[in-house]
């Protein structure tokens, strides 16, 4: 439509697309690591494809236990604004608010709803971060497994 830019002062700047959430950035990349996993695991049926393989489980290993480094170190930073929040929402809702809480477990459970946000960013770093431990494990069976795989072909052909 003729006209529909008039009021765009740069045409070539394009709106800014929404951001991606954590839970679909994390189920995108636990989707990465495992077709990444199933392509190692369908290398090791072809010994010709095992010699590649060997550099590559090497590499996608070490991407793996940096990743999971910098997983680490968010979620520290997370638990570390997490202990600090809760510490003031305790410290309101137990002696500057006019509502009193009967209970220490009505009281946690009112400070957790307020902090919700820092909960769900925090339990999905825990689980996504776990997932990454668990693969890189995985890797390391693959390269357990190599040898293990070149040894059964040499038997199979009589050596």
């Amino acid at each position: 439509m003729p006209g529909q830019d008039f009021f765009n002062i740069n045409p070539d700047v394009k709106p800014e697309e929404p951001k991606e959430s954590l839970e679909n950035k994390f189920a995108r990349e636990r989707k990465e690591w495992g077709d990444k996993i199933a392509n190692m695991s369908f290398k090791m049926k072809s010994v010709l494809a095992v010699s590649e393989l060997m550099t590559e489980v090497y590499t996608e290993r070490q991407i793996c236990l940096e990743y999971y480094h910098y997983l680490i170190s968010i979620l520290i930073k997370v638990n570390r604004k997490y202990r600090k929040s809760y510490d003031e929402q305790w410290n309101y809702w137990t002696y500057k608010s006019n509502i009193k809480y009967p209970n220490q477990g009505a009281l946690n459970n009112k400070i957790q709803t307020e902090l919700a946000d820092i909960l769900e960013k925090r339990e999905l770093l825990e689980n996504h971060s776990k997932f990454i431990d668990k693969t890189m494990g995985t890797i390391d069976n693959l390269i357990y497994a190599i040898p293990k795989r070149i040894e059964v072909e040499q038997i199979s052909r009589g050596k």
